[in-house]
């Protein structure tokens, strides 16, 4: 059990902020482009505002960007 604990916490402290921006920037980026587009949204569509913040995630992993922690 304490294996399982301790690569739960090496993966959050590892993708941490991989998946802080999935979740916080792909719901904003998915907000901000239900607001602007005006024709019917199909779900794969909002799959774009979340795929772009997982993006972003990587980017911030790649680049070391430290601003979550």
């Amino acid at each position: 059990m304490t294996k399982l604990i301790e690569m739960i916490t090496s993966h959050l402290t590892n993708w941490g902020l991989v998946w802080f921006c999935l979740i916080f920037w792909g719901s904003i980026f998915n907000a901000i482009l239900l607001n602007i587009i005006t024709f019917e949204v199909t779900k794969s569509f909002y799959l774009f505002g979340y795929t772009s913040g997982f993006l972003f995630g990587l980017f911030a992993k790649y680049k070391n960007w430290g601003w979550v922690n």
